[in-house]
């Protein structure tokens, strides 16, 4: 993966998927990348954001193949 790839982020809002919060797959761009965190550009509530993700939290999109 490299910074404009377009990718899928597997985000619970609650705790855990194990406990019935359901995962949602939220499309975003790569904005910076670490070694240990991904920053990402989504749009989220009508609203664009920035957030730090970790990177087995992310797959990469249908759209770059």
């Amino acid at each position: 993966m490299k910074v404009g790839d377009h990718v899928i982020w597997l985000h619970s809002r609650g705790r855990s998927f194990l406990s019935g919060w359901r995962v949602q797959q939220i499309p975003g761009v790569i904005v910076q990348i670490s070694r240990s965190r991904i920053r990402i550009r989504i749009v989220l509530d009508g609203s664009k954001k920035e957030v730090n993700v970790d990177p087995d939290n992310v797959i990469r999109s249908c759209e770059d193949s």
